[in-house]
Order: C-alpha cells, then sequence, then structure tokens
C-alpha cells in the first residue's frame, strides 16, 4: 500500500471513530453516565490541566504513572532477555525455570496484589514490581523463542568458518532473537500500562490509573473517560517510538 493512502487511513480511522462518538450522544442514543460526549470528556480534561485532580496537579498525575511504567518496563524487559537468552541456549536452567514461571504467567497481575500487599506494602516498590513481573515475563518468552529459531544449519555454518561462541551469539543469535525481542517489547509496554489501573489499587493518591479510579468511584464518568484516554495516548506515542527504533535496529526484517 502507497505511504500516502496508509497514513490517511491512519488519520481517518480515529477521525471517524470520533464523529460516530458525537453524533451517538449528541443524538442521545446512550445516557450521559454510562457515555459522555467527545465535549463533556474536553472539558473534564481542561479543568483538570487548569486545577489538577484530586488537589493534584495533572502533570504530577502523569510523572507518577509514566515513572512506574518507565521504572518496571527498563527493569522487567532487561531481566527478561536476558533469563530469555539463558533459557535458549542452555536446556538445563530452562528445565528449571519451566515450571514457576509457566505457573506464574497465566495468573492475572489483579490477582497477585493481595501478595504483594502483604510482601512489599502499598508503596511505590509494589506497583513498580506488579507491572515488572508482567514484562519479564512476555519479554523472557518472547527472547527465549527468538533465540531458539536460529536454524541449526546457521549454527553449523558458523561453527565451521571457525567463529567463537561468542562471535556466534553477537553475529548469529542474537540477530536472529532482535525481531521477536522488540516485538516483545512493544506487547510488554502496551501490557505494562494497561496494568497500571491494578497497581495504582494498591493505593497512593498519584497517576493516571488513580484519576481513573477515584473518578469511577464518584461516577465522573467524563473524568474516567479523560484518564483512560491519556493512558492510551501514552500507549500510543510509546509504541511508535519503539516501532521507530525497531526499523532502525531491525532493519532486513520483512525484506528477506
Amino acid at each position: 500500500m502507497p505511504r500516502r493512502a496508509y497514513l490517511l487511513l491512519a488519520i481517518a480511522s480515529p477521525v471517524f471513530i470520533l464523529a460516530l462518538w458525537a453524533y451517538v450522544t449528541h443524538a442521545g442514543l446512550i445516557r450521559p453516565v454510562i457515555l459522555p460526549s467527545p465535549q463533556r470528556v474536553a472539558t473534564a480534561f481542561m479543568e483538570m490541566v487548569q486545577r489538577g485532580y484530586s488537589g493534584v496537579p495533572l502533570l504530577e498525575h502523569f510523572w507518577a504513572s509514566l515513572y512506574r511504567v518507565g521504572m518496571a518496563f527498563l527493569g522487567g524487559a532487561a531481566l527478561g532477555i536476558l533469563f530469555g537468552l539463558i533459557r535458549g541456549r542452555t536446556p538445563w536452567v530452562d528445565a528449571i525455570l519451566l515450571v514457576p514461571s509457566e505457573v506464574i504467567r497465566p495468573i492475572p497481575p489483579i490477582g497477585l496484589i493481595p501478595i504483594f500487599i502483604l510482601w512489599f506494602g502499598i508503596g511505590e516498590l509494589s506497583k513498580i514490581l506488579l507491572i515488572g513481573v508482567t514484562v519479564f515475563l512476555i519479554m523472557m518468552v518472547n527472547t527465549q523463542d527468538g533465540t531458539r529459531a536460529v536454524s541449526p544449519d546457521i549454527l553449523r555454518a558458523a561453527q565451521t568458518c571457525g567463529a567463537s561462541r561468542f562471535q556466534i551469539f553477537r553475529f548469529v543469535i542474537l540477530p536472529s532473537a532482535l525481531p521477536q525481542i522488540m516485538t516483545g517489547l512493544r506487547i510488554s509496554l502496551s501490557m505494562g500500562l494497561s496494568i497500571l489501573v491494578a497497581a495504582e489499587l494498591l493505593g497512593g493518591d498519584k497517576g493516571l490509573g488513580f484519576i481513573v479510579l477515584d473518578a469511577a468511584n464518584f461516577f465522573r464518568t467524563s473524568h474516567v473517560f479523560a484518564g483512560v484516554i491519556m493512558i492510551g495516548l501514552l500507549g500510543l506515542f510509546s509504541d511508535r517510538i519503539i516501532a521507530f527504533i525497531t526499523r532502525r535496529i531491525v532493519h532486513w526484517e520483512g525484506r528477506r
């Protein structure tokens, strides 16, 4: 598809959704307490920009959430990539971690909240770890699969040419795993943002997730939608940044 047509479609789809949303709410087909109009959501957002929310400036809420997701993403991704590379090339390590990781992975993060409260309290550490565990598991699985996807013929060819173990890892295994590692980064970041609201159930009075939860408790639907949209836009921009980096690092992907 031509790039111009792609960009037009990418812009047209949200414009259409916004227009449909405005029509449905303006026609009174859905009650405002369930689906507020775009104008009401925009008014709620501007109110938070000017006055903050719950006595805290909106920018402070934003940075609180960004800090939690950022720290969890960096730590979880780094450990996930490390353990994924080790599991992918070391069978005995994979055997040790197989059952524990596969038992924890299907558990919804919200189900871990009571345990994290008991172990780490309701401070920043528990919020960061709750998000970080999910990021770690996603990155470990993606990296492991990418590491195992290396063709045995390519490995044998590298060994025949006299490549050392480090050279095989650096020039064969890591480049082969990079596409799945970068995909894992995109998935884990979006999951980290989706868990943000659950993480901010662990107490506190700051964060975009806090705004969503607190506004929902008081039926401030416009503020709920404003908070949800802010989290979604944060995810959109973060994903585009990773996609841009991916195109620069994994430039050979899709050109085979």
